[in-house]
């Protein structure tokens, strides 16, 4: 990305931001791993899930998603005829670059050959639209279990690319799906023994740990919940502290909508460091400098979206 405009630096507070944007027709939308000004600027904070489907009911001319690439690109194509822009270009996913498309292809047919018969597919959200153009449905942590139990038991299944995420739903459906090895950089962090001693010291404290956690982390969580879930459980308690094993920012998110209770960020096997570093490219700057200019740009590849939209709609109709 080009450097900041040093006239547009001085950045109004997020509320006037989000007025700004609604002067002009542009939605401004934040996934919940953003920092508090950039939540707080969005006229609407969610999960993949969440994000997604707002998307596709507004239909709004402009979008501007402050997230990372795959979900920019999710929304421009479920909503093909809106001109979607982000903040950074650049503010990728670890997760999404461990599956690269023509490594995918060349995998499934390796399994077809193994199977004698076509794996169906199953992607989470988090890849990039060529991979989902290649999938036969989509998921996010919120909905995986529901897609997985609509595909028959007797198909066998690729889950791609969170190996983590698809351990934990192996084990909750009964499947025994192909998992790819692919990883979140930031989940993949988290210890249980950096948890044990959090717990230790928060004797009677709820712990919640995201599904793209390693198992041994997701074995000692009292629940493994994507965000929508950790939010919903929050409202519904009272009083109590949480002990919350995912991306830091989604504190925020919880201290402002579940306020009635106390969180504590899981600390990272090496340091206190539970920040996802492509989220964090994304600043108050970046996204004043990006609504003034409406760039940069969100592009996907034609035949890529096709296929993509193909396999989002299909999640969509599942729950």
């Amino acid at each position: 990305m080009s450097p900041l405009d040093p006239e547009l630096l001085d950045v109004p507070e997020a509320a006037a931001i989000r007025d700004w944007a609604t002067e002009r027709g542009i939605l401004i939308l934040a996934h919940s791993y953003q920092d508090g000004f950039l939540q707080e600027a969005a006229h609407f904070v969610g999960d993949s899930l969440e994000l997604a489907r707002k998307a596709a009911e507004t239909r709004p001319e402009t979008i501007c998603f402050c997230g990372v690439h795959f979900m920019a690109e999710t929304a421009s194509i479920l909503c093909p005829e809106a001109e979607v822009f982000v903040p950074d270009l650049e503010a990728g996913c670890s997760l999404a670059d461990s599956c690269r498309a023509e490594d995918l292809a060349r995998y499934q047919a390796h399994l077809e050959r193994k199977l004698g018969r076509r794996p169906v597919t199953v992607a989470y959200v988090n890849c990039s639209a060529a991979v989902k153009a290649l999938s036969d449905v989509i998921c996010t942590s919120g909905n995986a279990r529901a897609v997985i139990d609509s595909i028959p038991e007797d198909e066998p299944i690729l889950f791609v690319p969170d190996r983590h995420l698809g351990g934990w739903l192996n084990e909750t459906t009964g499947r025994r799906m192909v998992l790819w090895n692919g990883a979140c950089e930031v989940h993949e962090l988290f210890s249980v023994e950096t948890l044990r001693e959090l717990q230790a010291a928060h004797p009677g404290a709820i712990t919640v740990s995201h599904p793209e956690c390693p198992k041994p982390v997701r074995d000692a969580s009292d629940y493994v919940l994507g965000t929508a879930g950790m939010l919903k459980l929050a409202r519904e308690t009272s009083g109590r502290t949480f002990l919350v094993g995912t991306e830091g920012n989604m504190l925020y998110r919880l201290r402002k909508e579940a306020p009635q209770n106390e969180y504590v960020a899981a600390p990272g096997a090496s340091c206190a460091c539970n920040l996802c570093p492509h989220m964090q490219r994304n600043t108050p700057e970046k996204l004043w400098e990006c609504l003034n200019r409406r760039a940069p740009r969100i592009e996907v590849d034609p035949e890529h979206a096709r296929g993509a939209r193909r396999a989002l709609e299909r999640m969509l109709a599942i729950v």
